[in-house]
């Protein structure tokens, strides 16, 4: 049953849309626009939230495939905040502060760019409880010119999927796939996120196709 009592929307719902940027052990995450539809100006600074008027589509819809038999079997086992997820088996992680709130960042052994920040890898954020306890209503985003739509995950009363093939936020010349999973557990309530930049192409829609099934909320 979807759950679409009043929820709150404009920046609060665009911030909890904006990919982060980390930096160290404990970080604070902050945005950048090239993932984003109707973004701020600013590479690093989350400044307005744009009207509809303004919007283009933000790259090309990414949907969730079917997962590939055994393909987490080697993967390691995880949870955030008692929420349980599998990453691949040579990723790293470290605890972060985002704009959604405490988590837990995973990154790929591959660097994908190097700027004045640092190094940046494929990577997956999660954190939770999601800030404001927010489920977005994918119509509302496609508004918005996101690619978004509702997805079954197993224990969640509620699961929207945000996913584009698009230029990295840091480097547009960098392709990726941005994703957002928001999960509404149906044991407690809790509002989750995950997020972050996966491979372009076949590569990514394989981490992605894969990654989303483990998660546990």
């Amino acid at each position: 049953m979807r759950n679409r009592n009043a929820r709150t929307r404009s920046i609060v719902l665009l911030a909890g849309l904006m990919v982060g940027l980390t930096a160290g052990t404990t970080a604070t995450a902050v945005a950048g626009p090239a993932s984003v539809a109707c973004s701020a100006p600013s590479a690093h600074v989350l400044s307005q939230a744009a009207a509809p008027s303004d919007c283009d589509p933000v790259g090309t819809p990414v949907t969730l495939g079917k997962p590939t038999p055994g393909a987490t079997a080697n993967w390691q086992k995880t949870k955030t905040n008692g929420v349980g997820y599998k990453i691949p088996a040579q990723w790293t992680g470290h605890k972060i502060v985002g704009d959604g709130g405490k988590g837990h960042e995973w990154e790929s052994p591959k660097v994908i760019i190097s700027d004045e920040f640092g190094d940046l890898h494929w990577r997956i954020l999660v954190q939770s409880p999601f800030v404001d306890q927010t489920m977005p209503d994918p119509e509302e985003l496609n508004e918005l010119g996101y690619y978004a739509s509702y997805i079954e995950v197993d224990g969640a009363s509620e699961a929207v999927l945000v996913a584009a093939q698009t230029g990295h936020w840091a480097d547009p010349s960098v392709k990726t796939i941005d994703f957002q999973v928001f999960v509404e557990s149906e044991r407690t309530g809790v509002v989750t996120r995950f997020m972050g930049e996966l491979p372009p192409g076949k590569r990514g829609q394989f981490l992605l196709n894969n990654f989303v099934p483990t998660i546990k909320p």
